[in-house]
């Protein structure tokens, strides 16, 4: 009987313990040590995000400061090759009027391809003469046996004769076929169309000739004179964010004052240049001393007429700082210049978390023109 009352007891103990250890929940140093896992999970994650954000915002610095030297490259090298084209032979003197007073001045007259401003403690500034936009062709002679130009005439595309049906100042210096050089007179005007509605024709000045007869259809250029430099007082440049501009003396590539600036790429920190020069003998070969070689570049030479190379040095800059505040970051200087005024061999160059891009690129003009 005793064991009876004592059987349903010991069931009732068992399942309670059973439900007890059902229950059981995590004991301190359990809680402890799965907050230890967490953290360092979440830690590892956070390590990971970060560093996966910070790589993502520099390779877009980089790749846009990569892309900015390479159009700047692209178009400044065009233009360079082409100094020269369509020029007399020297000694010659083109003069431009109405130019923008804007820093650096524009030089005016131009006698040479290639007109360097060398500077020690900045960028350099470079002017380049030739380069020829398309304004029409050649068409043949008039009653009067002048020759004459066949053009596009539209409202907002007159390349050579402006509103008041008079040659467009600064255009009047043109290449017929790139052989031949002629001074337009700007009092010239049209005298009709030449193939039907929407063109002109204008008629060259006498006694301007030609050293031979030349097809119908003959292009005929417009001789451009272009200046790259730095600016920072434009919208969207500044000292942070410096920009390379161009202007353009015959308005051709926009602008509404003759030698306006255009900005060309954005964050070019620095542009550096050196020549090539034919001085004795002109051979038509970069004059060297003892085996020719970097050195034989020149940073600031006597007479630009004598060059016949460009050694370009482009530097482009992130548009941020290194999100880490990288310390080894600094501006770098080539040729002649030092990275900060008044000091010597690249030192002194404070570090500013920007990082550069650096492009380097010889070029050969197509068309020099020096004389005896």
């Amino acid at each position: 009987m005793k064991n009876k009352n004592l059987q349903p007891k010991i069931c009732n103990l068992f399942r309670i313990r059973r439900i007890a250890i059902e229950q059981h929940g995590f004991s301190l140093v359990e809680l402890l040590i799965s907050m230890a896992i967490a953290s360092i999970v979440g830690l590892a994650g956070y390590v990971i995000f970060s560093s996966s954000n910070w790589s993502y915002k520099v390779q877009e610095d980089v790749s846009e400061a990569q892309q900015n030297v390479r159009v700047a490259m692209e178009r400044f090298a065009g233009d360079v090759r082409t100094a020269g084209f369509g020029l007399p032979d020297p000694p010659f003197s083109f003069t431009f009027t109405n130019l923008s007073a804007t820093s650096p001045t524009l030089p005016n007259p131009l006698t040479s391809p290639v007109t360097v401003t060398n500077s020690t403690t900045g960028p350099d500034t470079i002017t380049i003469l030739g380069i020829g936009y398309e304004a029409g062709e050649l068409s043949g002679t008039n009653a009067s046996g002048q020759i004459y130009i066949c053009y596009e005439k539209t409202t907002n595309d007159e390349k050579l004769i402006g509103a008041d049906s008079k040659v467009v100042p600064n255009r009047q210096y043109i290449s017929v076929g790139g052989a031949i050089f002629i001074t337009l007179d700007t009092n010239s005007t049209d005298t009709g169309t030449c193939n039907g509605a929407g063109t002109a024709k204008l008629p060259l000045s006498l006694p301007a000739t030609l050293d031979r007869a030349y097809q119908a259809g003959t292009v005929v250029y417009i001789i451009q004179a272009v200046q790259y430099t730095i600016a920072t007082d434009l919208p969207g440049c500044s000292n942070s964010n410096p920009c390379l501009v161009s202007r353009d003396y015959t308005m051709l590539r926009g602008g509404s004052t003759p030698g306006a600036r255009e900005v060309l790429a954005e964050n070019i920190e620095d542009i550096q240049f050196a020549h090539g020069i034919d001085e004795s003998p002109r051979d038509g070969k970069i004059d060297y001393s003892s085996g020719y070689d970097a050195a034989d570049f020149s940073n600031d030479p006597t007479d630009d007429s004598s060059i016949i190379a460009v050694r370009a040095n482009i530097v482009a800059k992130t548009r941020n700082q290194d999100p880490k505040g990288a310390t080894g970051f600094k501006s770098q200087c080539f040729e002649d210049r030092p990275v900060d005024a008044g000091t010597t061999n690249c030192t002194g160059a404070v570090s500013d978390g920007y990082r550069r891009r650096t492009l380097t690129k010889i070029m050969k003009l197509r068309n020099p023109k020096q004389g005896a």
